[in-house]
């Protein structure tokens, strides 16, 4: 909260007999409230009862500035709130304008550690720092990518992980900017949303690739303790490298390249078949990752990137029948020789 916020409390109470009605017609009034009120700068609306005499309720609220709340009790409050306060004078002991107060805060708002942690963690990412945002982590901290693509994890468990996860990213991606960041801190000091967009190249192409994320974030002790991202997983498997080429551990798979033509008619019929083979490929067992690429200036041209845990991985692959059928619809659209080559890296 800041000083320039209005904080209004009401406490009333039924009249005996009534205090059911009372709070059905309260809750009502809380919808109402939320709905409408947060066009003119309602923050927060709660409902609350005393335990120990049911016949009182409590409506705590909280507005961005008092004009907002002028505006809003002078010609547009809700049906739900119009029709309690014509009835007031049968269901409360006193009115509400006459119980109601007004406050503003005069102490420092307590400021909200999971929003300063996730722009210090996008601060260092944007500079490449590696060492700084090793040390941003709880031991037992969790990465997860809930839609994450095959080929990538879904998740990345303790620090020493987590630490040589970002090492092994940052030496293939260079960042460039993180823009549009929006923290949006929650309840718990400890708990923030964060949207932000992300600018970087891959390797040694020039390519600026973008994404854009929405990820919450605890921490615990001032260190991170989840960092639960969201992000766009078609973008992220068109541009950006998996986690077996960001590791590198491509040395040991059986990786094999796949180089095709498309008839000229037939080339956006090959692009959406291998879009939905590089999906299926993807949950095979042994595929370490399946990529598909178009050539820019030759749409017609395509070439598959694969990598297996072992050679009789890939070949179970290429047993399968869903397979066979694949290549059955591959051979009446492609033309020219298709060109499979088995590779070892060096």
């Amino acid at each position: 909260m800041t000083s320039s916020e209005l904080i209004v409390t009401d406490l009333l109470e039924a009249l005996p007999g009534r205090e059911e009605e009372v709070r059905q017609k309260l809750l009502a009034v809380t919808e109402g409230e939320r709905r409408v009120g947060p066009n003119f700068g309602l923050t927060r609306f709660d409902l609350h009862r005393n335990t120990a005499k049911p016949s009182q309720f409590l409506l705590y609220e909280v507005w961005s500035s008092k004009d907002g709340f002028e505006e809003y009790h002078r010609a547009h409050r809700p049906p739900e709130l119009s029709s309690f306060l014509e009835e007031a004078g049968r269901l409360l002991t006193e009115a509400p304008e006459d119980v109601s107060q007004q406050w503003a805060m005069i102490s420092t708002p307590a400021e909200n550690q999971a929003s300063i942690a996730a722009t210090a963690f996008l601060d260092a990412l944007a500079i490449s720092d590696a060492d700084a945002i090793a040390g941003m982590w709880t031991d037992d901290a969790c990465l997860e990518f809930p839609f994450a693509p095959g080929g990538f994890p879904q998740s990345v468990e303790g620090q020493p992980a987590i630490e040589t996860y970002f090492r092994d990213a940052l030496e293939v991606v260079t960042p460039i900017a993180y823009p549009n960041r929006v923290v949006t801190p929650l309840a718990d000091p400890n708990a923030c949303v964060i949207e932000f967009d992300s600018q970087l190249t891959v390797g040694d192409d020039p390519t600026v690739q973008e994404n854009s994320y929405i990820t919450i974030i605890r921490i615990r002790d001032g260190k991170i303790a989840l960092f639960k991202e969201h992000y766009d997983s078609v973008k992220r498997v068109a541009g950006f490298p998996s986690a077996d080429e960001v590791s590198g551990d491509t040395a040991s798979a059986h990786t094999v390249s796949v180089s095709l033509r498309a008839r000229e008619d037939a080339a956006d019929d090959l692009a959406a078949l291998m879009a939905e083979v590089r999906v299926r490929a993807a949950k095979d067992d042994g595929c370490r990752f399946y990529r598909v690429f178009r050539d820019q200036a030759d749409p017609a041209q395509f070439v598959i990137f694969e990598a297996w845990d072992t050679k009789d991985a890939f070949a179970a692959h290429m047993a399968a029948d869903w397979v066979a059928e694949v290549n059955g619809k591959i051979a009446q659209i492609a033309e020219g020789k298709t060109t499979a080559l088995s590779l070892v890296e060096i």
